[in-house]
């Protein structure tokens, strides 16, 4: 008799369980992006992050984002298959950075790239999901000097590099 009371009991409490997921899911739909759910399962210890927190830097990092001038893809970042970043970044009416590569540090995304007279520039992009700043760390070309930064807009989490 007791195991026959008990199964009921079990079933109804599975099905309240699930139906009280269901809808914790549909109002997480809509009013949370990937980029907070991430964030939030990192600092729960949830999830496939908790294994490989490169996926929260892939959400961070990797897109296509618009110039705020422009509103036009200036910005790319892409994860190469040797695991480093690909950067490739447009300032308007001044130049383009197309052979970027950067590394994930704790500040930031660092990059080297070369300029438009041929030498090394180097630089971090920081990121909250939606907006990237770039911000220019050692840079010997007059027209670009230590410390200018740019802003830009995340578009997309799918890059589009120029250089396909």
């Amino acid at each position: 008799m007791k195991k026959t009371g008990l199964i009921p009991f079990i079933a109804v409490t599975l099905c309240l369980a699930a139906c009280g997921a269901d809808k914790n899911n549909e109002e997480l739909k809509g009013s949370t992006t990937a980029f907070e759910i991430a964030v939030d399962a990192k600092e729960n210890g949830e999830g496939p992050i908790k294994e490989n927190d490169n996926l929260l830097d892939d959400i961070i990092y990797i897109g296509e984002y618009l110039d705020s001038d422009v509103e036009n893809p200036n910005l790319e970042i892409a994860k190469g298959s040797d695991g480093k970043y690909i950067v490739q970044i447009g300032i308007y009416r001044l130049t383009s950075l197309e052979d970027g590569v950067g590394e994930l540090t704790a500040d930031g995304l660092l990059f080297t790239a070369t300029d438009a007279a041929g030498n090394p520039i180097s630089g971090i992009i920081t990121g909250d999901g939606q907006t990237a700043t770039v911000t220019f760390t050692d840079s010997t070309w007059e027209y670009l000097p230590n410390d200018s930064s740019f802003r830009y807009t995340k578009a997309s989490d799918t890059p589009d590099l120029w250089n396909d």
